[in-house]
Formats: C-alpha cells, sequence, structure tokens
C-alpha cells in the first residue's frame, strides 16, 4: 500500500464513481481503477461496493478511509517539516556556550536567530569550554561558543573541532574603585589577580598572567570558576581582574582601567565537531553571528 493508491481510493469514495474520481484527479479511468483494485488484493479485503449507480464504501473501505486520511495528512505533514527543516526553518539547536560570550555577543546572536527562524528551538547551555568541547566530540552539543583564538586551542581541540572566529572582545582590568589611581607598568604590583581556572583545552588569561607576571613579587592568583564570579572578589577589595565592561556593568565599588599589553583581547570563535554535517540550522546559526559581528564592528564596538 502506498499513498498514491490511498488518495486514489479516497477521490473514488468522495466521487462515488472511478469515472468521475478520474476526471477530478485528470487522469483516465484505467489507472484509477487499477490502483484500487491493487490495493483491495495487496490488503485481502473489498474496499468498495460497487452498484449499477456507482461504487460504496465497505466497512473495511471506510475503516482505511478514517486511517487513510490521517496517514496522508501526517505524510503531508512530515513532507512540509522536512522541507523547512531543509531550509533550516524548524528543528534542535544545541549550543554551549562559556557564560562570558553570552554576555559579550551571544544574547544579541540568539536574538537574530530567533527574529530569522522563530519557529525553531535552541537549547543554550551556560558551561565551561572544557565542556563545550566534551559536549561536541560527544554529539549532546551541535555547537559551541568560547572566547578563545584557534591559535590557544589545545592540539587536541584542533582536531577534534571546526571553527569560525567571530569577534575580537576587549579586556578592561576591574581594580577596586579605591586603587583606581595608582600606576603599575605592564601590570606589576598590583598584587593579588583573581583568574579563572586553567583550561586544558585553551591558553588563555591565567597562562598570560603568569608568564607576564613571573618576576613580579608581588603576584599571587585567587583561581574562580568564571570571569564574573571574580567582579564580587575585586569590589571587596581582594584584587584585581580582566574583565569585560558589559560584564562589569556599573559599580560603585569597582573602577575600569586599560589592561597591560600582554593582556590581548579575546576572540570569540564558533566550534563544531569536525567533519561533521552542518545543518541548515547551523548555517542560520552562523548566519545570525555574523551578522550580529559586523554590526557590531560597523559600531566600533
Amino acid at each position: 500500500m502506498d499513498f498514491r493508491q490511498l488518495e486514489y481510493f479516497k477521490a473514488v469514495v468522495e466521487a462515488g464513481s472511478v469515472s468521475q474520481a478520474a476526471k477530478n484527479l485528470n487522469m483516465t479511468q484505467p489507472p484509477v481503477s487499477h490502483a484500487v483494485a491493487k490495493l483491495e488484493r495487496e490488503l485481502g479485503v473489498r474496499l468498495l461496493e460497487r452498484t449499477a449507480k456507482g461504487v460504496n464504501p465497505t466497512k473495511a473501505g471506510l475503516y482505511l478511509l478514517s486511517k487513510g486520511e490521517r496517514l496522508v495528512a501526517d505524510r503531508n505533514r512530515a513532507v512540509e517539516t522536512l522541507k523547512l527543516m531543509g531550509e533550516g526553518a524548524v528543528g534542535d539547536l544545541h549550543v554551549g556556550v562559556e557564560p562570558m560570550v553570552i554576555n559579550e555577543i551571544i544574547a544579541d546572536v540568539l536574538a537574530e536567530f530567533l527574529e530569522q527562524v522563530p519557529s525553531a528551538h535552541v537549547s543554550l547551555a551556560d558551561v565551561t569550554p572544557d565542556v563545550i568541547v566534551q559536549g561536541i566530540q560527544s554529539g549532546g552539543l551541535d555547537m559551541g561558543c568560547v572566547p578563545f583564538a584557534p591559535a590557544q586551542f589545545a592540539g587536541f581541540v584542533a582536531d577534534i573541532c571546526d571553527w569560525s572566529p567571530i569577534i575580537e572582545i576587549d579586556i578592561k582590568l576591574a581594580v577596586p574603585k579605591y586603587r583606581a589611581k595608582e600606576h603599575h607598568p605592564d601590570g606589576k604590583g598590583w598584587g593579588r589577580w583573581i583568574l579563572p581556572s586553567p583550561i586544558p583545552a585553551f591558553s588563555g588569561m591565567p597562562d598570560a598572567a603568569e608568564k607576564a607576571l613571573a618576576a613580579d613579587e608581588s603576584f599571587e592568583v585567587l583561581e574562580v570558576s568564571t570571569p564574573q564570579t571574580a567582579l564580587a572578589f575585586v569590589a571587596a577589595g581582594l584584587g584585581v581582574a580582566p574583565v569585560t565592561e558589559r560584564m562589569a556593568g556599573k559599580s560603585d565599588a569597582v573602577a575600569l582601567l586599560d589592561p597591560p599589553r600582554w593582556l590581548r583581547p579575546m576572540q570569540a570563535t564558533l566550534l563544531w565537531k569536525r567533519g561533521a554535517e552542518i545543518t541548515p540550522l547551523m548555517e542560520r546559526w552562523l548566519q545570525a553571528t555574523r551578522i550580529v559581528a559586523e554590526h557590531r564592528r560597523a559600531l566600533g564596538r
């Protein structure tokens, strides 16, 4: 049994005769008669009661008609959904995002994406970069966004992932407000730095600070899970921390200074599994990301 047979059978029942059904379908009568007869043979039951006035459905025919209409409707919905999926207009997208880049760009990307594809469902996982890589490798995440440039990737990350750099994110040095007028060339002399814990998958702020401040006797590190966590400690006078302006917001207890030269801007980068299919929905996400990044660059921020 196929959908064509069901459609012909439905047309015959609605028309009350094979000849009228053929006319309604813009066909000749033999193919319609053949399709219905073949359907009866395949199912092993008579579906139509043939009379001098035309045809009427048997009990089996009425049963098939009720179920067949649902099957055809389900088929039509499935075809339409698959078409929309092919266009990247519907579907599920699972994205892992490092918390810092949510504030900096991903919130705007999500807004742009949903404006383009309102019927899509996006699941955002707010996780650390190493968890993002694990999720991409396992297939639990379709894509991820991390605040690292490809040059900062460990070798195994480059083996696992393909990527697309998005945009640079400027860094500021958050210091307690009462220390805002202090001057510390190259960042030396600040004492305690509040930094994210080192991640084997990426080299970042902790590695840069350890290298640049190795000879600074006052240098020590208070490790935190994310850069956002550091702000409360800076406000409490516990040290200084690299942050972004968006992340810092407005605080009466924190001042933002230009960072030392060795503390370079972050690079937000999209990741996905190397060699994996870039689905139409993933392509839409990439497109939304590029639109937001271009807009940011045009505004100079």
